[in-house]
């Protein structure tokens, strides 16, 4: 349970107007995230033909917060980016701050909770500076929350304490009940239990009924303290309540802890039946927020896992050596034991010859075991590269599916209900389509490249119009060069065509484009245009990044495996396969690939395709 930013609003707003829509959706956030969502996609609408850009940062703002109640943390995370970024080119302090505060909640569910104290301290500066005591209130409460996870208890009590002060005086009820809810949980850390129930009880019953999130922490709280002070019926009682009210929610946090609870209430009373029902809730909970947390931060988990290998590789590679020589000790023992024996042996010539042969026999059964290692080593490698490549397959098809998939999923379902009107329809179908299209892009992508790893992919050679392929591209990356302000420079006359297969060119000279635009400079921009010599037609693709040195040019034109991707200038991520699949398809389309660079000034991709 943690301070989330969301948009204050006037008690009243006209009907189909951005504030009313914001204020509809913030009424929904903890008991219905569709009809939320639904609502701020109306606002968003309106925002955008009116082309108000704080007004579409509200909107962002006001979705990353009923994301994150959501507990969709990644997509909460790009929205609050996004108004960031709006905020700071509008100079809009106060959505800043919001912005700012929210990417710290993100950071403190992923336990990066020194990040995000820095963050929330940012964010404060710029309210206090405001005189905003609303969100220098929710920040007092992150900020204590992340001491409190730090195990800063101190510190933690006594910006819960300022943030009650602050709330109560400012009459700040559901923050005040937060603070009450957040004090009560320090004092059961400290075993203060009579505290912690006093705290508890002042949110349960206030006067100004709680909103399910904080009242399902207050009574799963209740329910934990007197399971810890040995009132097993209180316990159960509130218990089952917390679990009511965090089912209500729908945030898994809540029903994870809720239900280990009342695990632990009905295990004290020795009904195991129960306590195992609860138990496995838990689990069920618990198993979904690992996953989305592995989801979401799979690169982290990729490099823990690696360097997990790394240190096994290394402990294995110790025993190995270990062992190899104690084998190497007790050889020398044997041989020399024959020795001693041959000087007082009358065998000794026939042991001598006995002694090569088993030499021989030991060098054969060496040179066994020596390629059976290499063998083994080498399939080892093709295993795990084929391991990582499946890996980053199922992370792309699992992000880049979920949210047209869902989108599919709700619009399908507004319009059997009859919700949308003809215009709403219209937009969201175009929004849908683009999203739709967008990942049958990648799915094909993705396809054409398994394809091609199993048994080659079949060739149709036809006039296709080059600059048109480039232009569909261009125009595939509409949000990508919005968002980093990059413009292109596309230079021809006429149509110009070349011979080769149109789906494996297109697949070409859009991950060109896709490198050019990651790696090209906020305020910058792509230049396209053509060239030709006798036997071919050359596509020309530069930005003006910071280039490449001669060692990377090498390497990329040499390889025949997945490269590493790397970061963008944005900080963009890229899954290793596009330069893996143009120079494959190059080579299918009898082209080629070079590349010039000045290192710190730009980068040009040279694509060559037969002439038609």
């Amino acid at each position: 349970m943690l301070a989330y930013p969301n948009q204050v609003f006037a008690a009243f707003s006209p009907k189909d107007s951005i504030d009313y829509y914001l204020q509809e959706s913030k009424k929904y956030s903890y008991t219905d995230f569709q009809k939320a969502k639904l609502y701020l996609y109306k606002a968003d609408k309106i925002a955008r033909l009116a082309q108000d850009k704080n007004s579409i940062a509200n909107v962002m703002l006001q979705l990353g917060a009923n994301y994150y109640i959501n507990g969709s943390y990644d997509i909460a995370l790009k929205n609050y980016i996004k108004a960031a970024v709006i905020c700071e080119t509008e100079n809009n302090k106060l959505g800043l701050a919001k912005a700012l505060m929210g990417q710290g909640l993100i950071q403190q569910v992923y336990g990066r909770d020194k990040e995000a104290l820095k963050n929330f301290k940012k964010s404060i500066a710029i309210c206090r500076v405001l005189n905003d005591a609303q969100y220098t209130v929710k920040n007092l409460l992150n900020i204590g929350i992340s001491q409190s996870n730090l195990s800063q208890f101190d510190e933690a009590y006594r910006s819960f304490l300022e943030s009650l002060k602050l709330g109560e005086q400012y009459q700040l009820t559901n923050d005040s009940q937060m603070a009450r809810n957040k004090l009560a949980n320090i004092h059961f850390i400290k075993n203060n239990l009579d505290s912690a129930t006093y705290y508890y009880q002042k949110v349960i019953n206030d006067s100004q009924k709680p909103n399910l999130w904080e009242e399902a922490f207050a009574l799963s709280g209740l329910s934990e303290t007197y399971l810890k002070a040995g009132n097993y019926t209180q316990a159960e009682d509130y218990g089952l309540r917390g679990f009511k009210a965090a089912k209500m929610v729908g945030a898994k946090w809540d029903i994870a802890r809720s239900s280990e609870i009342l695990s632990k209430v009905y295990f004290r009373q020795k009904n195991f039946k129960s306590a195992y029902h609860y138990l496995m809730i838990n689990k069920k909970y618990n198993d979904l927020l690992f996953a989305e947390s592995k989801i979401r931060e799979v690169n982290i988990l990729q490099l823990e896992a690696k360097e997990a290998e790394n240190e096994k590789l290394e402990a294995k590679a110790e025993t190995a050596q270990q062992k190899l020589n104690n084998i190497r000790i007790f050889v020398g023992c044997i041989i020399l034991l024959f020795l001693s024996l041959s000087i007082f042996t009358y065998y000794y010539y026939k042991y001598n010859k006995q002694r090569g042969k088993f030499y021989k026999e030991i060098d054969i059964k060496n040179r066994e075991i020596q390629s059976q290692q290499s063998l083994i080593t080498s399939q080892n490698i093709v295993l795990e590269e084929l391991n990582q490549t499946k890996n980053r397959i199922f992370s792309i098809l699992s992000h880049d599916l979920k949210t047209p998939i869902n989108s599919l999923i709700q619009v399908i379902e507004l319009n059997k209900q009859n919700d949308l009107t003809k215009e709403e329809q219209l937009f969201v179908f175009e929004k849908l389509q683009k999203q739709v299209e967008g990942t049958a892009l990648v799915l094909n992508n993705l396809l054409r490249w398994a394809n091609s790893q199993i048994d080659g992919t079949s060739i149709i050679f036809e006039k296709i119009a080059l600059n048109q392929i480039a232009e569909e591209s261009i125009s595939s990356f509409y949000a990508e060069v919005a968002k980093k302000k990059v413009s292109f420079e596309h230079s021809y006359n006429n149509d110009i065509f070349i011979k080769a297969d149109i789906g494996q060119t297109r697949i070409i000279i859009q991950n060109i484009i896709a490198n050019a635009v990651k790696f090209a400079p906020l305020n910058s921009h792509i230049e396209i245009f053509y060239s030709s010599d006798n036997h071919y037609q050359k596509i020309h693709i530069k930005d003006f990044g910071n280039g490449l040195n001669q060692q990377k040019i090498e390497e990329i034109l040499s390889f025949n495996r997945r490269l590493s991707s790397e970061k963008g200038t944005s900080m963009e991520e890229g899954t290793g396969l596009g330069l893996l699949l143009v120079k494959q398809f190059l080579i299918n389309n009898k082209g080629q690939l070079n590349i010039k660079s000045i290192e710190g000034e730009m980068t040009e991709f040279i694509i060559s395709f037969l002439k038609d």
